[in-house]
């Protein structure tokens, strides 16, 4: 009798441990998404000791995490786009608007790509000269040749001839065209510590559905 339930609970286990591998395989990204941003909530930024917004994320939320080949890939295609990180405090309030946005125009699929590292970093010195203090990497640059000129110019520099990639950064592709770029939230937020408020809230709202609307029967790349 012992040996049978063994058996059995064997069985149970191997079939419980299967569908496990299944449902990760599908939701794994979604759901290391919601935990890397979620893992920040009621967290301080040490460099000004305000508070991170604190996120609800939904386990089914539309988030891939993109390699650099596959960004390149939705340029050259269709596609969203969301270019950001968790500790983003920007990104942290465009974060739940995209989601939502995402929900109400059925997008099943939002390309997550982290380019923080991947940048630059470059001031104007006393004289006027435009110092280089980090330089980028190769496929940064090919990122930004790729994006063109509707890519915003690198602040302070005084040379609109040099672009940068801001963070949160949404961008809406479709037949191989940038339809929709959008840097940070809204206008009259100032502050992204502090929740946006329902007019702000709704104005990026809009904003976001509309773009997507454009693509969103778009598929996951290594799925069609």
């Amino acid at each position: 009798m012992l040996k049978k339930l063994l058996v059995v609970l064997c069985v149970v286990l191997m079939i419980t441990g299967c569908n496990n591998d299944i449902d990760e395989d599908d939701i794994s990204d979604a759901i290391k998404f919601k935990q890397e941003y979620e893992n920040h909530n009621d967290q301080i930024n040490k460099d000004n000791g305000k508070a991170y917004t604190n996120l609800v994320i939904e386990e089914d939320n539309p988030m891939i995490y993109a390699t650099f080949e596959q960004i390149m890939e939705v340029l050259d295609s269709d596609g969203i786009i969301y270019f950001g990180f968790e500790t983003c405090p920007w990104c942290r309030s465009a974060v739940p608007v995209i989601l939502d946005a995402a929900k109400a125009s059925n997008v099943s699929s939002i390309y997550y790509f982290n380019a923080l590292d991947l940048r630059d970093i470059k001031e104007l010195d006393s004289d006027g000269n435009i110092n280089t203090e980090k330089e980028g990497d190769p496929k940064y640059y090919e990122l930004l040749d790729k994006i063109g000129s509707i890519a915003e110019p690198y602040t302070g520099l005084n040379d609109e001839s040099i672009k940068r990639l801001y963070f949160p950064t949404v961008v809406v592709v479709k037949d191989q065209e940038i339809v929709f770029y959008h840097t940070s939230t809204v206008e009259s937020q100032s502050d992204p510590y502090q929740p946006l408020n329902d007019q702000q809230y709704e104005e990026l709202f809009n904003l976001y559905k509309e773009a997507f609307a454009q693509v969103s029967i778009a598929c996951r790349i290594d799925k069609c």
